[in-house]
């Protein structure tokens, strides 16, 4: 009897497990079919609305045609500017080399009538010497220094033989037309300032006349006699 009986519920537990399964399997199948026809319906709803009528399309069209002049003007314009600026850049250039061009040849013409002046200058003093007879004064002058072998701070000396000494004699010749050995020297003496000097010469020889020349002392050049007197 017990036996009869376990058996019994045993099958009567096995039928409720089976029936619970298939009832899940069935609900499961239900869910997908209604996912299927509800997903379905959806997409054709949304292509429905996501397809642009022909007028759309057309309008479409047209605003890209007007974006594309639109676009097409822009670049033209901007072309315009850059040539614009091109030209403006070049004419900048162009005036910027005509200046350039100008300063150098104002500083060429600048030059050349220094040079031709220095010229005239050498030249008219080429000739002044020329005239100037041997052992007759430069009395008119110019005259310009004679140079010296002196360095460092000058001082001037009085001394016979010294370097200072030769280069005044030095001076007096070139106003004279006549070397040394050519004159007679009377004195060689100091002119107001430790720059300034004098030499008291005449022509060798008894009863010729005596000159008075004032020297000033420029550096780095000599002596340089600044006027001539008889006396």
């Amino acid at each position: 009897m017990r036996s009869r009986y376990g058996d019994r519920h045993s099958k009567r537990k096995q039928n409720i497990v089976l029936n619970s399964l298939i009832g899940i399997v069935l609900a499961v199948i239900l869910v997908l079919v209604a996912n299927i026809v509800f997903t379905g319906n959806d997409s054709q709803q949304t292509a429905s609305e996501e397809q642009p009528p022909a007028q759309t399309s057309s309008d479409e069209k047209s605003n890209k045609s007007s974006d594309d002049s639109i676009t097409s003007d822009e670049a033209d314009s901007k072309d315009s500017e850059s040539n614009d600026s091109d030209s403006d850049s070049n004419a900048n250039q162009d005036s910027s080399k005509d200046e350039s061009t100008d300063e150098e040849k104002e500083k060429e013409e600048n030059e050349k009538e220094e040079n031709d002046k220095e010229k005239e200058d050498k030249e008219d003093q080429d000739k002044e010497e020329a005239d100037q007879e041997p052992g007759e004064p430069n009395l008119e002058g110019p005259w310009e220094p004679v140079g010296t072998v002196q360095s460092g701070p000058h001082k001037s000396s009085y001394t016979k033989g010294t370097d200072d000494w030769n280069e005044k004699i030095k001076a007096a010749e070139s106003v004279m037309g006549l070397s040394e050995d050519q004159m007679t020297i009377w004195r060689i003496g100091g002119n107001g300032g430790p720059q300034k000097s004098f030499a008291r010469v005449s022509k060798a020889g008894s009863g010729n006349q005596v000159y008075y020349i004032e020297l000033e002392w420029v550096d780095g050049e000599g002596w340089k006699p600044v006027s001539v007197k008889p006396e």
